[in-house]
């Protein structure tokens, strides 16, 4: 029998917040970046990314400054107080029941996060994900290049990544697949699934949905 698949988003989704957002505020509180700066550049982003308007590109190249020519070692300790101090006091406990129900019914689940591969990697792992669709992160020489490598996972894009993510795993079509969402930047995806979920949608999703008649869960 063929399993389904469920797929989810991760920032503002399962968390209760924007893990890049979040990031870059970490990395201003621990005096790693520039504090005017950052925190003028993160809040225009943040704001374009819930207007639907971002430039991703334009974002990617501010965001992976602040990894830039570090080797992955380099920011071991770093993550790791992240995941700590920031992202786990973020977990939704409600979105969580949604991942242990899939769990609990056999179905394949993957995350799907424009987030880069960076930040992504270890809250999957946190959240017990073993298949994962990101923004993946440039390597040149074992350091990071402060570039994106391929494209960005976020809107068409993301569609894009899920969908080589599904051949590559013998899910040949979009049916018996949910896919839960906060972000109308998600709508290429949240359309093309037999099971669109929105999740706190933004108001621009909330009214596609209610024009579609799409779900919506509201959580805590």
């Amino acid at each position: 029998m063929k399993r389904n698949l469920a797929i989810f988003d991760l920032d503002n989704t399962i968390l209760n917040g924007d893990s890049d957002y979040s990031w870059i505020n970490f990395l201003i509180d621990m005096e790693y970046v520039d504090k005017d700066e950052y925190e003028r550049k993160n809040q225009y982003f943040y704001d374009k990314y819930y207007e639907g308007t971002l430039d991703y590109d334009e974002w990617a190249e501010f965001a992976l400054s602040t990894i830039k020519g570090k080797k992955p070692n380099d920011l071991k300790d770093l993550i790791t107080k992240f995941m700590s101090s920031v992202i786990e006091p973020m977990i939704n406990v409600y979105a969580l029941r949604l991942l242990h129900n899939h769990h609990h019914n056999n179905d394949v689940m993957l995350l799907a996060s424009a987030t880069n591969s960076v930040i992504v990697n270890p809250i999957a792992m946190r959240l017990g994900f073993e298949n994962i669709v990101a923004t993946d992160v440039e390597i040149v020489d074992g350091v990071y290049s402060g570039k994106m490598k391929g494209i960005a996972a976020l809107g068409e894009g993301k569609l894009h990544k899920v969908r080589e993510w599904m051949l590559d795993n013998n899910f040949n079509n979009f049916n018996n697949v949910t896919f839960y969402s906060d972000s109308i930047n998600d709508f290429p995806l949240l359309a093309e699934v037999s099971k669109p979920i929105a999740v706190n949608p933004d108001n621009k999703l909330r009214e596609e949905c209610e024009r579609r008649a799409w779900k919506i869960i509201d959580l805590p």
